[in-house]
């Protein structure tokens, strides 16, 4: 799940869209690998806890392809939870079908194995799970798309 060298990079908050879900972060067509770098936080409290990502494929994504979310946990922070939908319905969850990368407690991602995934358009959805009481917040983080 690490960019290489063919990923293409983008400031996540130079994305169109204002990251709501009827108004998703507009990464667009993805061909490889698409990284948007330096995600804000999400914290808790009514309308920041998700944020919303709209991109398209127009291959079927072929072996060790992923969509999450990169980021580096320390202290009490949340991590960042994927989950990727197809229109109205949700196809892949964190809690499901993720897998974490690094190791615990300081994991270093989450990510959704999208391997087969047919050409189309797709809403990458990210979330803080945990309850406020035990976070405030998620690291900053970078939004990985990789299609191989």
């Amino acid at each position: 799940a690490e960019a290489g060298a063919s990923a293409v990079t983008v400031n996540c908050r130079s994305l169109p869209g204002s990251g709501s879900y009827s108004n998703p972060l507009r990464l667009g067509v993805v061909r490889g690998t698409v990284v948007a770098v330096g995600c804000p936080p999400l914290t808790s409290g009514a309308g920041y806890v998700s944020r919303y990502f709209l991109f398209s494929t127009v291959r079927t994504a072929g072996r060790g392809s992923v969509a999450g979310a990169r980021f580096r946990l320390s202290g009490n922070l949340s991590a960042v939870h994927p989950r990727l939908s197809s229109g109205p319905v949700t196809i892949l969850r964190s809690t499901q079908n993720g897998f974490w990368t690094g190791s615990s407690p300081n994991f270093t991602g989450r990510y959704l194995p999208v391997a087969g995934l047919n050409p189309g358009t797709y809403r990458l959805g990210v979330e803080k799970l945990r309850s406020p009481l035990s976070s405030l917040s998620t690291p900053y983080f970078d939004v990985v798309i990789a299609l191989g």
